[in-house]
């Protein structure tokens, strides 16, 4: 079982992260913020249109489910500040 873990905040030191299981594809999310909580599983558990790079200056649009994939999901985690205010801090360890 290999479980992928990144740590998120909401701002005003709510510090928390987002989990997800490579084999079953369970999303966790643990924000401190129950309102927090659901908007990121919505975001992350709904298709969406969402442009994945292939050099500096062109992409390729995917219509996908984040938690469809590993891969699909580090690429919404990108883009879910912008649709929820959530902070993804790929640096921080999560515990």
């Amino acid at each position: 079982m290999a479980i992928f873990k990144v740590a998120a905040h909401t701002g005003d030191n709510n510090n928390g992260y987002i989990e997800y299981d490579t084999e079953t594809k369970e999303l966790g999310v643990h924000l401190n913020d129950d309102a927090m909580d659901e908007k990121a599983r919505q975001y992350l558990t709904t298709e969406k249109a969402l442009h994945q790079y292939t050099d500096l200056s062109n992409y390729k649009t995917l219509s996908v489910v984040p938690t469809s994939s590993l891969e699909a999901l580090k690429l919404a985690l990108c883009y879910i500040w912008r649709a929820t205010g959530i902070h993804i801090d790929w640096s921080r360890p999560v515990d």
